[in-house]
């Protein structure tokens, strides 16, 4: 064994050197020779415990001297070590980390780690990161990513392949690009850190191929050693173990199955997802019968396409008829359910987001629709619940109701009653149908496109199936055994099964009463079933078909999770830390009407320690008025307002004993650059920047509440106090951003602090404009946990605001925008806000218009539809035509001006010269606002505009 002592070090790194090249260049060949080529990782140096202690003495040995030629020129041994390094990695800070365990290396000395790895890709096939992560971490992307799976990622990943293993095919497994890719969409739910490393798809793919190896298995994308490391490591917790070991043997269950299926179905035709997303339609028998659809999970067809996927997370969804809107995210989660006022139309889009674009809103009404009408058969269950079959197939002696036009009668049947339905559109008709059923009365059904479904049954067998209505519809999820019974009262020979177009002829063992049988290959989608009884000769006895869905499964990760009873939704999906506890995000939690539960909020730090623990009794159902009430009480706690700075996730627990849990987690993200305050026991406090990028050339700015406009530069590396009444801190790295409303001192805010300073602007769209991005700036920053500071940000907003009012709003309105900076109540101000709209006559029936609707103005909604319905006849008179947005534009900006930095910039400015032009326009919509928040709470004034 080699010392540092005993040899120099430029022998020890040439030696080093020259054995990992011999070791690269053999495993680079080796992928070449593969039919997909895979790229060689740093960590599969195949170095023994005792020369990998060698290289990691004989590194810190040469960086304490300096980073001379030497290691410049043996610079593999180096590459391992940056890897191991990163392997180490446990998602917080890369450089401080590596450069306390490397003394005497300087942070100028990093832009040679990537060429070091630049290299190694060129040289030997090294694996080059891609994703956000490596956009934004454009140097410790390369050690990370040659790192393999980082230690603190090895659970997510075994939870991940555990939660997927249904899904597993031959064809995954042996096309690593597209398991990476599958993988990658079912982490949405997991935490954002796992999430960045999934971006990585094909790195993900090769690393779960050679995990789903197993331990007697060989695979090509992983040295067994690496892999051996990685498999011991996550083998250290029990349940990391017991996930990798149950995916290893689904995986090897699906490379050794042989198929043993009397039906090989081959290729087959697709209708691809158009079945899998479709609503599924119900009624319930309440006072009369009522109409709900229960809307899919739509993660599936946002996979891969991330414009679709950030729509459906924030945009509402409208349902065809029905009672309500959808809210952001809900089409991301199953099981959401809205009533039906009218019955939806076919022809027409079921489903559309409010804000989706053309291509997103054509895809829903493509892929997410009802069975075609006119007659819709639901079977009765107990409970009062009927569910609809889609394959209109009825069996004797059950009971159905038939749903149909209002104006159309179904054809006459003796044993069918029309019953009332509280939907509008349709009538409905209940059917007992009889144990035997004539003929005239079996084609009365089929007039209706009804079939009647007798001498012959097809179910589903085996393992219970995902879903089945208990006529003609079932659902399997990939990777489910498809296994088929056919079953008569007949003495058939033969079976003839038709698989979309695909036709096999099975014998039928005499004296058997059922024909079972097994369905291979059946890719994602709908699939059509139809079994045919055959007789001496070919004679045809019976025929019954069966609709077969094959969902693609969606995992749940660590967000929110459904218990037994208990169900949390965040909205929007997955929100992060600051989301949730600055009311940009909402809860709602469903569970059994009165039920008593315990609510656990867990603030952990970046180690996943507890720091802060409070817990509450709540009422189930929770709604989101409810929460955002109970988050308020939450953060103005002093344990969680201690903790909440410095933590970096969040765990919200429901759980009740006898009726299940539910839990969210929220993390406060992989930020490469988080503020982070010291509050000593006299309220005085300290601002620092942790910053995680790789270059020096962050920038810092601070804005004081009595100056919110004015920047004052700081230097990013050194921390500074913070003022009385807190501000605005902003820091700049390239692309990234972040900005933070500090944290006062309570005292100083008490004392009635004058209002922020902000000089009128000139009247001009681009100084209006500047002000909205200020606002923005403002109004979007993170907020610490301090009630406050929440203020201050509230005071600034209204301040910049005023300023804008006083800018367009002309003098009459300059002077009463002053007044109301001081008054202690808006709503005295009333009358002199409508006075000041205008002095001529059209102008006086706006203004007249608008106060006599305010009480029915106190919702955001609302709010938008009635002014609309004011204003929109108006605008063609001051020179503005085809342009719908413009009650919602003039609302926001003259209530949260900083949300018309989002509109197209062109628009905007153009839209702004009109109204300075007219600024009776302004004035009317900034009445409309200021009188609905002073009518309603101050809390639920400042949600909408």
């Amino acid at each position: 064994m080699y010392s540092v002592e005993s040899s120099s070090t430029t022998e020890l790194l040439q030696y080093l050197h020259e054995s990992l090249h011999i070791q690269f260049r053999d495993l680079h060949h080796s992928r070449q020779q593969l039919e997909s080529s895979s790229p060689v990782f740093a960590l599969e140096h195949d170095l023994s415990g005792d020369d990998l202690d060698l290289l990691t003495s004989t590194i810190r040995f040469e960086v304490r001297k300096g980073l001379g030629a030497s290691l410049r020129r043996w610079w593999l041994p180096f590459v391992v070590y940056a890897a191991e390094s990163g392997y180490r990695y446990v998602g917080d800070e890369y450089w401080p980390s590596f450069e306390q365990s490397t003394p005497g290396w300087r942070s100028d000395q990093r832009p040679w780690v990537k060429t070091w790895f630049q290299r190694f890709a060129t040289e030997y096939g090294g694996a080059v990161p891609t994703g956000a992560f490596a956009s934004n971490f454009t140097i410790i992307a390369w050690p990370i990513t040659h790192a393999v799976l980082p230690t603190y990622l090895q659970r997510q990943l075994a939870q991940l392949l555990f939660e997927f293993r249904g899904a597993l095919t031959s064809d995954l497994l042996g096309d690593p690009a597209s398991l990476g890719a599958r993988l990658a969409h079912r982490a949405s739910t997991y935490t954002e850190r796992f999430r960045i490393f999934c971006e990585n798809t094909t790195l993900v793919g090769q690393v779960a191929a050679a995990l789903l190896s197993g331990d007697e298995e060989q695979t090509p994308y992983l040295l067994p050693s690496t892999l051996e490391r990685i498999v011991e490591g996550l083998s250290e917790e029990q349940q990391a173990r017991q996930w990798l070991k149950s995916a290893q043997r689904s995986a090897s269950r699906v490379r050794g199955f042989q198929q043993r299926s009397a039906v090989t179905t081959g290729p087959t035709r697709m209708k691809v997802l158009s079945h899998a997303t479709d609503p599924l339609l119900h009624l319930r028998l309440e006072t009369t019968w009522t109409a709900y659809a229960e809307l899919p999970d739509l993660t599936s067809l946002a996979a891969g396409q991330t414009a679709m996927y950030d729509q459906l997370r924030s945009s509402r969804g409208t349902v065809n008829g029905a009672v309500r809107a959808v809210p952001p995210s809900a089409l991301l989660y199953s099981g959401q359910e809205v009533r039906l006022a009218k019955w939806p139309q076919p022809n027409q889009p079921f489903l559309q987001l409010e804000r989706g674009d053309e291509k997103t809103n054509r895809m829903l009404a493509e892929q997410c629709v009802i069975t075609p009408g006119p007659w819709w058969l639901f079977r009765r269950q107990g409970g009062g619940l009927a569910v609809e079959v889609k394959g209109k197939l009825v069996h004797p002696g059950r009971r159905y109701v038939l749903v149909g036009p209002e104006a159309a009668t179904p054809a006459v049947i003796p044993w069918s009653a029309q019953v009332a339905i509280d939907v509008q559109g349709v009538s409905a008709y209940e059917l007992s149908i009889p144990e035997q059923i004539s003929e005239s009365d079996a084609a009365a059904l089929r007039n209706s496109g009804i079939t009647v479904m007798s001498h012959v049954d097809i179910r589903p067998v085996g393992v219970v199936a995902s879903a089945w209505d208990g006529d003609g519809d079932v659902e399997w999820l990939v990777g489910e055994p498809a296994m088929v019974g056919v079953s008569s009262d007949l003495l058939p020979q033969r079976c003839r099964v038709s698989v979309d177009g695909a036709t096999y002829f099975l014998d039928w063992s005499p004296g058997e009463m059922e024909l079972l049988f097994s369905l291979e290959g059946l890719a994602v989608g709908t699939h059509d079933l139809s079994a045919v009884l055959l007789g001496e000769g070919g004679r045809k006895l019976a025929a019954g078909s069966l609709d077969i869905t094959i969902r693609d499964p969606q995992v749940r990760g660590e967000g929110a999770s459904v218990g037994e009873g208990i169900r949390m939704l965040a909205a929007p999906a997955r929100p992060t830390l600051s989301e949730l506890w600055d009311e940009r995000a909402t809860v709602t939690i469903d569970g059994p009407a009165g039920a008593s539960a315990e609510l656990l909020i867990q603030l952990r730090a970046s180690d996943d320690k507890v720091v802060a623990a409070l817990k509450r009794s709540i009422r189930l159902p929770v709604d989101e008025g409810s929460w955002k009430a109970m988050a308020k009480s939450i953060r103005t706690d002093r344990r969680f307002s201690h903790a909440y700075d410095q933590s970096e996730s969040c765990v919200v627990s429901v759980r009740q004993d006898g009726v299940g849990f539910a839990t969210l987690t929220c993390e406060r993200g992989f930020q490469p650059l988080r503020w982070h305050f010291t509050r000593s026991h006299d309220d005085h406090i300290v601002a620092s920047l942790v910053d995680r990028t790789d270059g020096g050339s962050t920038t810092v700015e601070l804005f004081d509440v009595e100056a919110p406009l004015i920047s004052v530069p700081k230097v990013a590396t050194e921390p500074f106090d913070v003022p009385a009444r807190g501000g605005l801190a902003v820091a700049k790295a390239g692309d990234v951003t972040a900005a933070v409303v500090l944290p006062t001192n309570p005292n100083a805010v008490l004392r009635l602090p004058p209002q922020p300073a902000i000089s009128s602007p000139s009247r001009s769209a681009d100084e209006i404009l500047h002000l909205a991005r200020a606002h923005q700036q403002w109004l979007c920053a993170d907020l610490p946990a301090d009630i406050f500071a929440t203020y201050e940000q509230q005071v600034v907003g209204d301040a910049i605001a005023r300023s804008i009012g006083i800018s367009i709003g002309g003098s009459h309105w300059a002077r009463l925008e002053r007044r109301l900076a001081t008054a202690s109540e808006a709503a005295e101000h009333l009358q002199a806000m409508q006075d000041a709209v205008g002095v001529l006559g059209p102008h006086k029936a706006i203004a007249s218009t608008i106060a006599s609707s305010l009480y029915k103005w106190l919702t955001p909604d609302s709010l938008l539809t009635g002014f609309e319905h004011v204003i929109m006849p108006r605008l063609a008179a001051h020179g503005i035509t085809d342009k719908p947005a413009t009650s919602r534009f003039l609302l926001m900006l003259a209530g949260r001006p900083g949300k018309i930095t989002e509109w197209e910039p062109s628009e905007a400015e153009s839209v702004l010269d009109r109204v300075l032009q007219s600024p009776i326009l302004y004035r009317a919509a900034r009445f409309a606002v200021l009188g609905t928040r002073a009518l309603s709470d101050a809390a639920g004034g400042q949600r909408g505009f």
